[in-house]
């Protein structure tokens, strides 16, 4: 009985480089997935007049297909669906103000273990690189406390004439109540441009700064500039710079450094300080930091050397061209769902990115579907015209075209191995030698089996 030999480790080793160099040429390999497994039960539906929006965070590029749950026509009255769609139109957008990635999160949230930086003063910088990861940069986002350079406690008194809206939160808040014109309510403190006030029976509420006709006098001035500056990441050209005075800014507040807008913004690294050389203790602002590195893309800097933690910031774009339109006439009505659905051309630059569907019926108002399950994101829809809208998501599921390219797989695989030579190359220098020799024993075998098959 003849025995099978078995390969040795040289020749092993050979195959399965050869085997890495063959995946490295060869084509992709395409995989299908979708935002999640089902489209979720629906919980009730929204009469859209103006339009209706929903944010996800996209898992991978490749997106090119979108169902959106809507109230199918009767099967029995043979209505068309057109008259359903009536004219509708989608769009697939951006939504970078939306994304999780950023170190400012929550725009009412204010954790207790972030800190403020302390004033910054005289030849003091501080700064944070960052990757920008959607086009049009046009800003920075930063929150900033002046040391209750709007007001001090005590009564305000409001301006005279029409009623002023108590928030429960500053911005955009529920209502709570309005206040007659003229009216005094005691203040304690100011954030985002509004106060802090606290009504006779104890109610906490904001109400704007520019309602008060006057206003217990500040704990103090600050009216010095404060300049950003931008650079890309590794570069010492500026290549925008902003100024904006103290005076405008607002305790406990978001502030925007605003700049014209960089178009090829998507992917790029940046880096941004900030300074005020005029600004003195008692008259300087300071900006709100976390002393734990949060932000794996970019790192703090202070007075130009890198440091702990991270700025809170955001940056701030400039509104682009929609990735995708399409008409909902277009779209077939699923059987199975309940869901309009169409295709498209795959979208590159979506994944880990904040997108937002923006549904806009046509010549008729159009019933959409929401569910109390929102897609990844977290974000509720919005619906225009009625900020009372369910706080639910919209139905709807979004499917990916992910070309997986082998090559990277034997890409990553042989950069391993070419570094572990980089550590040992006496080793791997013997070591490539056999393989070489492995490899001329192979072609010489090889000649010898085709000669004697003849």
């Amino acid at each position: 009985m003849r025995s099978v030999s078995r390969p040795r480790p040289v020749t092993r080793g050979l195959v399965v480089v050869l085997g890495l160099l063959i995946l490295a040429l060869a084509p992709a390999c395409t995989v299908e997935r979708v935002l999640r497994p089902d489209l979720p039960a629906s919980d009730g539906t929204l009469t859209v007049a103006r339009q209706v929006s929903q944010v996800f965070v996209a898992p991978g590029d490749g997106l090119n297909r979108l169902s959106i749950g809507i109230v199918p026509p009767n099967p029995s009255s043979q209505t068309p669906l057109s008259t359903v769609t009536g004219g509708a139109t989608v769009e697939l957008r951006y939504a970078p103000q939306f994304d999780p990635g950023y170190p400012d999160g929550d725009f009412h949230t204010w954790p207790a273990d972030q800190q403020w930086l302390g004033e910054l003063t005289g030849s003091r910088s501080v700064g944070e690189s960052f990757i920008s990861d959607y086009p049009n940069l046009n800003g920075i986002t930063l929150r900033v406390a002046t040391f209750g350079a709007d007001l001090s406690p005590g009564v305000g008194q409001l301006r005279s004439g029409t009623a002023a809206p108590v928030l429960q939160l500053p911005v955009d808040g529920p209502l709570l109540e309005d206040l007659p014109g003229g009216s005094s309510v005691r203040v304690d403190g100011s954030a985002e441009g509004y106060a802090h006030v606290v009504l006779d029976d104890g109610t906490i509420g904001y109400v704007q700064l520019s309602r008060f006709a006057t206003l217990p006098k500040p704990t103090r001035v600050n009216d010095h500039d404060v300049v950003l500056t931008l650079y890309r990441d590794g570069d010492p050209t500026p290549i925008r710079t902003v100024t904006i005075n103290a005076r405008d800014m607002h305790d406990n507040s978001h502030v925007t450094f605003e700049f014209a807008s960089i178009p090829d913004s998507l992917g790029a690294a940046y880096r941004f300080t900030l300074a005020s050389s005029g600004s003195v203790q008692g008259n300087a602002v300071t900006f709100r930091y976390s002393p734990t590195d949060d932000y794996a893309d970019g790192t703090r800097f202070e007075d130009g050397k890198p440091a702990l933690g991270d700025l809170i910031f955001r940056p701030s774009y400039a509104d682009g061209a929609a990735l995708y339109r399409g008409s909902l006439d277009s779209y077939v009505l699923s059987g199975q769902t309940n869901a309009l659905e169409g295709t498209f051309h795959p979208l590159a630059n979506t994944a880990g990115r904040a997108l937002e569907v923006v549904v806009k019926p046509g010549d008729r108002p159009l019933d959409v579907e929401w569910s109390t399950s929102r897609p990844p994101g977290d974000q509720p829809l919005m619906l225009a015209g009625d900020p009372g809208a369910s706080r639910g998501g919209l139905v709807l599921n979004v499917g990916f075209r992910d070309d997986l390219p082998l090559g990277s797989i034997a890409g990553d695989s042989l950069h391993r191995v070419g570094g572990t030579a980089r550590r040992d190359p006496l080793f791997f220098s013997l070591y490539g030698l056999l393989i070489a020799a492995a490899a001329a024993w192979f072609v010489v075998s090889l000649g010898r089996g085709l000669r004697r098959g003849r």
